[in-house]
């Protein structure tokens, strides 16, 4: 711009000279008498000779011009791709999409969504709805497809820290409202899963507040009601969420497992605590389970401090009286299809026993194994080794040393179900073993790194990968080891 200035008021002077160079009359030539030996005196340029230099200045400038014009225009260029925005990395106005095609904004919102970069991703959306970008509807899809697979994935540590941002969505567009509410639905479940029930009520209640048909807040909800031992709240759950979601595959399959629990109890009758919710039917006595709570309880204090763990509660119970504990009160029969239910066998125990004690601390510690580890699991030897290092703590027991008799199989022999084990002998000896490797586990890293075993867990990876991340130690040389050393 100041180039192109300076242009006009070159013109502009060269103009003004030329005008008066050409009205002004030329002066008749007049011969000049030389005096000899005298100083010349030089009379100054021609009219003819302003005028050409003024051109040549005038022509000179043009060209300064020309080529400062073009030096800033080069520039201009430059400074257009230095501050163009890389797709992959957040806009610096905090505003994206506004001039760009439909196209081109969906693939900045997969290019997040492919670096994993879920709050990029989510604030590509945001400013495509503050613009009004066509292509809004289609990326907030995208989105939450994304946000749903890490919550069915049970990922709840990458989905959390994005959802109150993801709920500022314009929800007044009942579109936006149906997928943020089949993500907090989604959120919902996986909570449910991870045991943590209170905020798996509350996700699926700001789902329903937000999609009244939400069939996965359905799921989370009945889920909550079934786990606190409400099986005709969580049987009329499902069938409202059913009734609204007629091809709903997941809430049929829940609901006739709910009604077929619900036949094989028959009338429920419960008695609850702080931490626990103990369901029985009406050939159980209330004594016995009133009984049970009690020891419950201690479970939580005893274990919990043991292991530094307490869980949100309520954590229910079932008793089934009939089922006989003599025959299945050792061995953890339900740890294999566990659900987030503690389920007893009751008939013809004795409550005030040890050994009773003894077998609802180990159930007990399968789900705060379950919780601690986000329902992810592990090894059948590290669940039940955990189960039964909990158990000595309500009955203590004979003291078992680790012998080559007592280790009759390889570790990684005894990372699938004990169930598999037909022998009730040797099904004693791999608990045996397990609660060894267990004990071996926390005599090398404590029990802090115990529990740093279960966060590593709970996020998905695999236990080899975890156990390496937890406590540093490759696992395939730890279970060679500890093979060996039973071998001595």
């Amino acid at each position: 711009m100041r180039s192109l200035l300076v242009l006009v008021a070159v013109l502009g002077l060269a103009g003004a000279i030329a005008a008066v160079v050409l009205r002004r009359p030329s002066p008749p030539s007049a011969p000049v008498a030389v005096v000899p030996g005298a100083p010349t005196v030089d009379a100054g340029p021609t009219d003819e000779e302003v005028f050409a230099a003024s051109m040549a200045r005038l022509a000179e400038a043009r060209r300064k011009a020309e080529k400062e014009a073009a030096a800033e225009a080069d520039a201009g260029a430059r400074r257009i791709v230095e501050v163009t925005p890389d797709p992959r990395l957040p806009p610096a106005s905090g505003v994206s999409g506004t001039g760009l095609s439909a196209s081109a904004s969906l693939d900045a919102v997969a290019a997040r969504l492919r670096d994993q970069d879920l709050a990029g991703a989510l604030e590509e959306v945001h400013a495509l709805y503050r613009a009004r970008s066509p292509s809004a509807s289609r990326a907030l899809e995208l989105l939450a497809r994304e946000l749903q697979g890490l919550a069915r994935a049970g990922d709840l540590a990458r989905v959390e820290p994005v959802l109150p941002r993801f709920q500022e969505l314009p929800t007044s567009e009942a579109a936006v409202r149906s997928h943020v509410a089949r993500v907090l639905g989604s959120v919902a479940l996986a909570s449910s899963k991870a045991g943590q029930t209170e905020r798996s009520r509350q996700e699926a209640r700001a789902a329903l507040a937000l999609d009244e048909s939400t069939p996965e807040a359905y799921l989370a909800l009945g889920e909550y009601m079934f786990q606190g031992n409400d099986l005709a709240g969580a049987l009329d759950t499902w069938e409202h969420g059913l009734r609204l979601n007629p091809g709903n595959v997941a809430l049929a399959r829940r609901l006739e497992r709910g009604r077929s629990e619900a036949q094989r109890l028959g009338g429920m009758e419960r008695v609850t605590s702080e931490h626990f919710s103990v369901a029985f039917d009406g050939r159980a006595d209330v004594p016995g389970a009133r009984a049970s709570l009690e020891v419950m309880e201690a479970a939580y204090r005893s274990v919990g401090a043991l292991f530094d763990l307490f869980p949100d509660g309520p954590i229910p119970v079932v008793l089934y009286p009939d089922r006989s504990y003599e025959q299945e009160g050792h061995v953890s029969w339900s740890a294999g299809v566990y659900d987030g239910k503690i389920r007893l066998p009751s008939a013809g125990a004795n409550t005030t026993s040890l050994r009773f004690r003894g077998v609802l601390f180990h159930e007990y510690a399968h789900a705060l194994f379950q919780r601690a580890t986000g329902g992810k699991g592990g090894p059948a030897w590290l669940n039940e080794g955990y189960a039964d290092v909990a158990k000595l703590v309500g009955d203590p027991g004979p003291a078992v040393r680790c012998t080559p008799d007592v280790h009759s199989f390889q570790l990684r022999a005894l990372e699938h179900s004990f169930g598999r084990i037909g022998n009730h002998k040797q099904a004693h000896l791999a608990y045996l073993e397990a609660r060894h490797a267990v004990e071996h586990l926390v005599v090398r890293h404590g029990q802090a790194g115990l529990r740093a075993l279960f966060s590593e867990l709970s996020t998905g990876a695999p236990f080899a990968t975890a156990f390496e991340r937890a406590l540093h130690e490759d696992y395939a040389t730890f279970a060679a080891t500890f093979d060996a050393e039973a071998g001595r």
